[in-house]
């Protein structure tokens, strides 16, 4: 039985690099390296606990082409659980394709695919039962993914003991953070990126954000700050964690990486501030190659320190 199920899109990404601008219209532009990676929000989180040694299964749709048939079998050679991992007989693979900047940073062009039929609201119980995280990612990206859906899921999840983990993607134009209100106010723990987080407050100071945020969840905001770490509010502080010292080659999939790490933390009864260390050191190897997963070793090779413990910390319920 896993003890996380992860939701979120499953991508074919095409990745183009180095880009540092795009050509005209109708003009050629010669670059280093094209490749190909499985990827997406939910595939990026399910394939890094995987490798970190964490039971995860991942939920949604693989498509009805070769690439979808390929990232099934990819998925299972790294330990990730299928049975939640539906096959849909007609559509094809959620495909992005990436131009990769010279530091490292994206511009993403992309369609849903096979992801965009898969409803939350379908989840069955026998799914839920035994998990002890359930993960969500794609918000804003995949359509189907809505507040309410969102919300109903994550209260089955509290219903059958799990923690939630909600993960956004960057926010469409005039989405406000009334788009949230509900799921928030049943989301153990809240992660979004710096840009994420001005989008929604209308700030760049990473404290205001929290403040905000902090009011309207149910449980911890982490807020990633890319190169500079994260930051999260502890008792009445705010705590800040650095990144580490590493050459970006590819940022796709860094705060996908992140959260996997994070919720490693949380599996293995870490301190809510030691689990989110954790999440900094997972993404740091992520983005040191391309793909957001290749790099990450097992938690007992990342950090021998901490004993891995079968116990949840309390943090995520701090604020019922």
């Amino acid at each position: 039985m896993a003890d996380v199920l992860c939701f979120g899109n499953l991508q074919f990404d095409v990745l183009c690099r180095p880009v540092a601008s795009l050509p005209a219209p109708g003009e050629l532009q010669h670059i280093d390296h094209i490749d190909f990676a499985l990827s997406g929000n939910g595939g990026n989180v399910a394939m890094a606990l995987a490798r970190l040694g964490i039971a995860v299964d991942l939920a949604g749709y693989s498509g009805a082409d070769a690439v979808g048939a390929s990232f099934r079998r990819t998925l299972a050679a790294q330990g990730v659980g299928l049975g939640a991992l539906l096959k849909h007989p007609t559509t094809s693979t959620g495909t992005s394709v990436i131009a990769v900047s010279p530091s490292g940073e994206r511009t993403v062009l992309f369609v849903n695919g096979s992801n965009s039929c898969f409803d939350l609201d379908t989840v069955p119980d026998a799914w839920l039962e035994g998990v002890r995280v359930v993960s969500a990612g794609s918000v804003f990206v995949l359509p189907q993914f809505t507040q309410d859906a969102l919300t109903a899921l994550f209260r089955r999840a509290h219903d059958h003991g799990a923690v939630t983990v909600l993960n956004t993607c960057p926010v469409p134009d005039k989405t406000s953070l009334d788009a949230l209100t509900t799921v928030l106010s049943v989301t153990d723990y809240f992660v979004l990126s710096g840009h994420e987080g001005r989008q929604l407050v209308g700030t760049d100071d990473p404290e205001r954000i929290l403040e905000v945020l902090d009011a309207r969840t149910r449980g911890t905001v982490i807020l990633t700050l890319g190169e500079r770490g994260c930051c999260l509010r502890v008792g009445d502080g705010i705590e800040y964690i650095p990144a580490e010292t590493v050459a970006a080659v590819d940022c796709t999939g860094a705060g996908d990486a992140f959260v996997a790490g994070f919720i490693a933390g949380i599996v293995t009864g870490r301190p809510l501030v030691e689990a989110a260390r954790l999440g900094c050191k997972v993404a740091s190897y992520a983005v040191t190659g391309l793909g957001a997963y290749p790099r990450i070793p097992v938690l007992a090779q990342l950090d021998h320190r901490l004993p891995r413990q079968r116990q949840m910390t309390g943090d995520a319920h701090a604020r019922e």
